[in-house]
């Protein structure tokens, strides 16, 4: 069975045809934004030599505000790593 409705009346279907129109606009701005985030990046790269995939990152850490929350996730999965790659085996121990 169907979760779609069984009659559509012409106010309906007006109204449908708004939101979607509605829709597409908003479709159309995220792709604009998106190329423009684009444009930005590439920018840095060319002007600056930050590689695009850094810029991106610091750029995500700028918007949320998150710099000492992210250092703090960075940190904690280094300790994995090394525990994972360096191991108790591998290290050189102090005298």
């Amino acid at each position: 069975m169907s979760d779609l409705p069984s009659t559509i009346t012409s106010a309906d279907r007006k109204e449908i045809k708004k939101a979607l129109q509605e829709m597409s606009d908003s479709f159309y701005q995220i792709e604009a934004q998106k190329d423009l985030q684009k444009d930005i990046a590439q920018k840095m790269l060319d002007d600056l030599g930050i590689p695009k995939k850094d810029f991106n990152r610091l750029a995500k850490i700028f918007h949320a505000s998150n710099l000492v929350e992210e250092a703090a996730r960075n940190e904690e999965f280094m300790e994995f790593a090394e525990a994972i790659l360096i191991g108790p085996e591998n290290q050189i121990e102090s005298q």
